[in-house]
């Protein structure tokens, strides 16, 4: 789940930090790079439990309104708690470990679960969902991925509530959610086990990757100044962004120092953060950057990849 793209983003947020808090104990932005990256992962975890919490909700109501005596159960919450998609979460190995480990008071105690759930009721994909005359996981599943994305994505509300939880979910969300949008699509009850979830990184080199960027990045801070200011001819370097010069520090510790990824994927990436992170020029301003730095460093013979 943690992808390189992922790690891009953090180190460069980590760097950041490291900077505003004076630069003077390494081993503290490697902490806070894991830690990072493993709040990260904790999100994506929590925002695929939430059909666990829908399921149990609607089985509640189901339930107490029998023992009332209810002449008619409403038709929708009969459809959550029987929902097979739902059903598969609540018997996912994973998610049950990490509900037991970690603690989801939080969620629980907030009016959000509750004004979440009166407003999946009233979806328009529930709406849709109720019209179906055939039942099964792939409907089940379809139903839960268009509410995640009319619910879940964009609510500012919700976005709040996550920030206040944890100071690394800000600006977290938007890449997480299409993590969560991908599980859901994959996720299928003909795989042994329900099908694993993602992992938090795929192998060893990409948790490798994390640290030897970190490390490498934090090494070309003087470097990265130098070569921005004998290519930055249109520009005073004194006036220039400093997110812009971070991003392109990392990029350069990329370049230089990790082997296997192309010069060209490198300055897309990084473009891509810039127009993120920084200002609405940025991206365009660190491609030409990075573009012209790559060939004198060619030119000096220290890139050992192709432009």
């Amino acid at each position: 789940m943690v992808n390189r793209v992922l790690i891009r983003l953090k180190t460069v947020q980590v760097i950041y930090a490291y900077y505003q808090n004076g630069g003077q104990n390494r081993k503290l932005a490697d902490r806070e790079l894991a830690q990072s990256l493993d709040s990260a992962y904790t999100l994506y975890v929590t925002l695929l439990y939430f059909p666990v919490f829908f399921a149990k909700m609607a089985r509640r109501s189901v339930e107490k309104q029998k023992r009332m005596g209810a002449v008619r159960i409403p038709r929708k919450e009969e459809l959550l708690a029987d929902n097979r998609y739902f059903a598969l979460l609540e018997e996912n190995p994973q998610l049950s470990a990490f509900a037991d480990s970690n603690s989801l008071e939080w969620l629980e105690r907030s009016d959000f679960l509750k004004e979440s759930y009166r407003m999946l009721l009233e979806s328009e994909a529930m709406e849709e969902y109720c019209q179906n005359d055939h039942f099964d996981f792939q409907t089940d599943r379809d139903f839960w991925k268009k509410a995640y994305k009319a619910l879940f994505q964009e609510n500012d509300a919700f976005d709040a509530l996550l920030e206040e939880q944890n100071i690394y979910w800000n600006g977290d969300k938007e890449l997480i959610d299409s993590f969560v949008v991908k599980t859901i699509r994959a996720l299928s009850p003909d795989a042994e086990g329900g099908q694993e979830l993602q992992k938090e990184f795929k192998d060893e080199e990409d948790r490798k990757f994390a640290l030897d960027l970190l490390h490498s990045a934090l090494s070309y801070r003087d470097e990265c100044q130098n070569l921005v200011a004998a290519n930055c001819r249109r520009w005073d370097p004194s006036r220039l962004a400093f997110m812009d010069v971070l991003i392109m520090q990392v990029a350069l510790a990329e370049m230089l120092d990790i082997p296997g990824i192309p010069v060209k994927v490198t300055i897309n990436e990084y473009v891509e953060l810039a127009k993120l992170l920084s200002t609405p020029a940025s991206g365009s301003f660190v491609n030409g950057m990075l573009d012209t730095i790559a060939r004198d460093l060619a030119s000096q013979g220290r890139l050992n990849k192709e432009l």
